[in-house]
């Protein structure tokens, strides 16, 4: 006859497992912000078959209830969008998308329209679409409010990473869906979370750069750590252990943990490679060489280079460009020349015979008729030298 011992221990094991799972599943849901009134399946969902997309930027063809994009607009973007009958936001949080073929030079975007602000279109970064299905929040999207009148995905080459010229390469649209909060809806949005793909951050200067830039982003850590220390901790009470134990399996756990964050890590870092090889791995150095990210910026400052080099000297060069980014690569790439930015120059008058180099710049404007560079506020007699698309070289004539 089995021992009053013996029959509480298999007890013991049942019951600790059942509190493990309790303390998972709360853990989760509150990470994926549910309640434990929350429907296990959503019992709403609003589907979306690609077909009923239209294609606003690029090209696309039907294939079956899919959509096969097949180029991009002249402008590098595709965009498909679909009119909706003034859905409630609030109703849908949970948005599922499914691509095949996507590839990953290109990022993805939710690009969605509400009632109350018809001329105003929001895009929303969203999590890098692989194969198979893909979840997002929206309920962390500050612009997901309201009625929503029109809703669609853009694609772009991934910025400062990808070249324009080899960002695009066709695939398939398949379908969308909006659903209901559910806890399977919340935790796909979880997994999707800590586990998708994300590009280079261009300000990082390393590869531990936080996981930043994507709707419904968040950490694993906290959520696994806790996981682990209450579930250690009701295991010991359970099951009796004795501190001797219970400080082994603590150690094994800290370590199951480090090494786990550390996979998720090194493949994120491994995709982020397969992006950098699918871009330039066969190709010859030259060809490599011109390949940059900013193709546009590149060749201005490569003829703004070599005007002069054929022209006579300037003793400074100011750079003006509405993007910070433009203008700092702009400085970059014309070193060692002397140049600066005409920003820093306040309310002080350039050098005369200094040049000005103007980049997709609104805040400047060069009037014909008074040979001036004028921002509204400050005026500089100039004349231009060089033109070409957005890149624009004035020579300072004397100041006032």
């Amino acid at each position: 006859m089995m021992s009053r011992r013996a029959r509480r221990f298999p007890a013991r094991r049942v019951a600790c497992a059942a509190i493990l799972v309790a303390i998972a599943v709360v853990i989760l849901g509150l990470s994926a912000h549910l309640r434990w009134n929350t429907p296990l399946w959503s019992r709403d969902r609003l589907s979306m078959p690609a077909h009923d997309f239209r294609v606003v930027m690029g090209a696309g063809a039907e294939d079956g209830d899919s959509l096969r994009v097949g180029a991009i607009g002249n402008d590098g973007n595709g965009l498909q969008m679909h009119a909706l009958d003034r859905l409630h936001a609030d109703d849908w949080p949970i948005l599922h998308y499914r691509f095949e073929g996507f590839p990953r030079t290109l990022e993805l975007s939710l690009v969605f329209r509400r009632a109350d602000t018809p001329q105003d279109v929001q895009a929303i970064s969203v999590p890098w679409p692989g194969d198979g299905w893909h979840s997002v929040d929206l309920r962390g999207i500050p612009e997901w409010h309201g009625e929503i009148v029109e809703i669609g995905f853009a694609e772009f080459a991934t910025g400062q990473l990808v070249p324009p010229s080899v960002g695009f390469r066709p695939f398939r649209f398949d379908s969308a869906e909006l659903s209901a909060l559910s806890w399977c809806g919340g935790l796909a949005t979880l997994r999707e979370a800590w586990f998708s793909y994300r590009p280079w951050a261009f300000m990082s200067i390393s590869a531990l750069v936080p996981d930043r830039g994507t709707s419904g982003t968040s950490s694993p850590l906290l959520a696994l750590v806790a996981i682990i220390v209450f579930g250690l901790l009701a295991v010991a009470v359970t099951m009796r252990w004795s501190r001797a134990h219970a400080l082994g399996y603590v150690a094994v756990a800290g370590a199951s943990l480090w090494l786990m964050l550390d996979m998720r890590w090194l493949g994120d870092l491994w995709a982020r490679h397969g992006l950098t090889e699918r871009v330039y791995a066969g190709r010859p150095w030259r060809e490599r060489e011109r390949l940059q990210p900013d193709e546009n910026v590149a060749a201005a400052a490569e003829q703004v280079r070599n005007w002069l080099g054929s022209n006579a000297p300037a003793s400074r060069v100011l750079i003006e460009s509405d993007s910070d980014y433009v203008y700092l690569r702009l400085a970059y790439l014309l070193l060692p020349r002397n140049v600066g930015l005409l920003y820093h120059l306040g309310g002080s008058s350039p050098p005369e015979g200094g040049l000005v180099l103007l980049y997709d710049s609104t805040r400047w404007a060069y009037d014909a008729a008074r040979g001036e560079l004028s921002n509204g506020t400050n005026a500089y007699p100039v004349d231009p030298v060089f033109e070409s698309a957005d890149a624009h070289l004035y020579r300072v004539k004397g100041t006032r």
